[in-house]
């Protein structure tokens, strides 16, 4: 990895559920004095101004449907990258499903794909019984691979950086990102 400056204002982290985005992107806002939005808080307070009665991004996934649902992340996803703020941004897991997204985020964004071993990220969904739906059946562990299948190739082409995280600790993540990237 060598030093280099995201030109871009916003520095988003993409990657698959439970691949640490927010607290990479929690920890790497502290060391780089830029201000931290999480996507999934972003879309869950403006689906509650839309309406919604949740308590979580899951319910809102679950009640309005993914095409709905992807629909009101794009939304959001819009509003953060618009004004071109200095942010770290954790992106949803499925922002990259959508065209549009990817090319929102190749304009108006550094992004870094949290590259993280399916075998992780089954562990970690495992440990968070009914914190996320499943978007393919009925069972979010088992989905993993599936949805790591076809979502990889998309976080890779929208990345501006890999970064392979292994198991390695948050503060680790963000210290590597922050050296790598001269914040």
């Amino acid at each position: 990895m060598s030093a280099r400056t995201p030109a871009r204002a916003v520095l988003a982290l993409v990657g698959p559920r439970c691949s640490g985005k927010t607290s990479v992107g929690r920890a790497l806002a502290g060391r780089s004095a830029r201000p931290f939005v999480d996507q999934d808080a972003e879309l869950l307070r403006f689906g509650i101004h839309s309406g919604w009665r949740v308590h979580s991004v899951g319910e809102l996934l679950t009640r309005a449907g993914q095409a709905r649902f992807r629909d009101l992340e794009a939304a959001v996803l819009r509003r953060v990258l618009e004004p071109g703020l200095r942010v770290v941004l954790a992106t949803g897991g499925g922002v990259v499903e959508r065209e549009d997204n990817r090319a929102w985020l190749a304009r108006a964004a550094f992004s870094v794909y949290l590259e993280v071993p399916e075998e992780l990220l089954r562990r970690r969904m495992a440990a968070q019984p009914g914190e996320r739906p499943a978007l393919l059946g009925t069972d979010p562990v088992a989905e993993v691979g599936e949805l790591l299948a076809r979502r990889a190739p998309l976080y890779r082409a929208v990345a501006d950086l890999v970064l392979d995280c292994g198991d390695a600790a948050p503060e680790e993540l963000a210290g590597r990102l922050a050296a790598e990237l001269a914040l």
